[in-house]
């Protein structure tokens, strides 16, 4: 994750004209450590600036404003103040807010890493005060980052797993025929329209599904149900649904599935020999093909202990340097994982009122990881800085590459995306200077 500051908006060019010095002089600051992580600023702005902007309100509405009695740009001052008096309080307001606090930040060197919270607010026609609690970047001590200690796994592709991936390709190239003159039996296919009912209400329906009757099963005892059923037979079916299913509304339930059967097919492997290699690909023979098997079980392999072993260095890399975390960008980063889990949870099936209600059981686990992603964030932030590791032209040119051939995309509308889009630009090189920061933390850490 980066982090940048999401407030981008109160960032102001620093060639400032004598106007706007002379504005930015109309202000008092005090600047007070708050929490950790956190600066409190006290402004006030001065009464002169406070009339100035009343007058540029009024000035700006009076020639169109509507006041019975009448006509726009004839209204006297104080009846237009009478009528207009909440309007310019607002305005005035929220214009004064959004230009003293920007400057506040520049002339106390701030860089708030989330939006500052606006408090004690003080407003009359000659007097504007308020706090500005700001969080800010902590304060960094690196305590230990080479030499740290992980595990690291060889990797050893069984013979039992090649078997495994050859049967998949087997599986992958299967044939089905349909049958006729004979019941359905276990290993055969059987095509069906549904409907599935609990409690009497339907919950779900289904129009040429396939299912597989089988020994083992997710729904215990549905293939057995449907042992001997011939072409155009119907059947309910009757389960009895797990505890731990997503849909609690049938969770433990009874169901009926109402089937009626359209078709039966019988399912033949390729036998295991060249001829499968040739329909798998481009391969010369079942010995070529196992190579192949091999190579990609093999490259699996070290991807994921490849992972195992940085994620181990990461949490070896928190627990020898420990800095204060801001509250606010832990507390936004845990809804933002939070709204990723309801996401997957809906699209999986579930709906947004069962995942408030598992939330709760959440909670911790999204807070840890929360925390455990800033603490590495801050971290591969300072020692980037601190060992000159930077991200530049030339790693973004090899990164197109690799995206290139990870989404199958031509280089050139890769790059044109990038190239288009500052904030994602931005983003994949960040992404890029903690890879290589990372590779850093590898290259110095001990193995296992």
């Amino acid at each position: 994750m980066s982090l940048k500051k999401e407030n981008e908006c109160l960032e102001e060019d620093h060639s400032h004209s004598d106007a706007v010095e002379a504005q930015a002089s109309t202000l008092k600051i005090k600047l007070q450590d708050g929490k950790s992580c956190e600066k409190i600023l006290t402004i006030e702005v001065a009464p002169e600036r406070i009339s100035e902007e009343f007058e540029s309100f009024y000035k700006a509405i009076a020639p169109r404003a509507k006041v019975p009695g009448f006509r726009p740009g004839k209204v006297p001052r104080d009846v237009l103040v009478m009528h207009y008096e909440k309007n310019a309080n607002d305005s005035v307001l929220e214009t004064l807010l959004s230009e003293s606090l920007p400057r506040a930040l520049r002339e106390k060197d701030l860089s708030p890493l989330t939006t500052p919270e606006i408090k004690d607010i003080q407003f009359t026609k000659d007097k504007l005060s308020y706090k500005a609690h700001v969080e800010v970047r902590p304060k960094i001590k690196l305590s230990r980052v080479t030499g740290l200690s992980a595990k690291k796994e060889k990797v050893v592709i069984k013979p039992e797993e090649i078997e495994k991936s050859l049967k998949q390709t087997q599986e992958m190239h299967a044939q089905y025929k349909a049958i006729e003159g004979r019941a359905a039996k276990m290993g055969d296919f059987v095509i069906t329209d549904y409907v599935c009912s609990v409690d009497g209400k339907e919950v779900e329906k289904r129009n040429d599904d396939w299912i597989e009757l089988k020994e083992e099963e997710y729904l215990k005892g549905f293939s057995t149900q449907l042992v001997g059923v011939n072409v155009g037979d119907e059947k309910d079916v009757q389960i009895s649904f797990p505890q731990d299913m997503a849909d609690k509304r049938a969770a433990g339930k009874t169901a009926v599935f109402k089937m009626k059967v359209k078709e039966i097919k019988e399912k033949t492997l390729p036998s295991l020999d060249d001829e499968l290699a040739k329909l798998a690909g481009d391969y010369k023979d079942l010995n070529d093909l196992k190579q192949k098997l091999t190579a990609d079980l093999e490259k699996r392999a070290f991807e994921e202990k490849e992972a195992a072993f940085e994620r181990e260095l990461l949490n070896e890399l928190v627990k020898h340097n420990k800095i204060d975390l801001p509250a606010g960008l832990l507390q936004r980063r845990a809804e933002y994982l939070t709204d990723q889990a309801r996401q997957r949870f809906v699209q999986q099936g579930g709906t947004d009122e069962l995942f408030d209600k598992e939330k709760e059981k959440m909670v911790k686990e999204f807070d840890a990881e929360a925390r455990r992603q800033i603490h590495i964030a801050f971290l591969l932030d300072e020692i980037a800085d601190t060992q000159a590791i930077k991200a530049d032209e030339t790693d973004l040119v090899k990164k197109y590459e690799l995206l290139s051939q990870q989404y199958r995309q031509p280089k050139e509308t890769i790059e044109k995306y990038y190239e288009g889009k500052k904030e994602a630009r931005e983003t994949l090189l960040d992404q890029i200077r903690n890879e290589k920061v990372i590779d850093f933390l590898k290259l110095n850490a001990k193995t296992k």
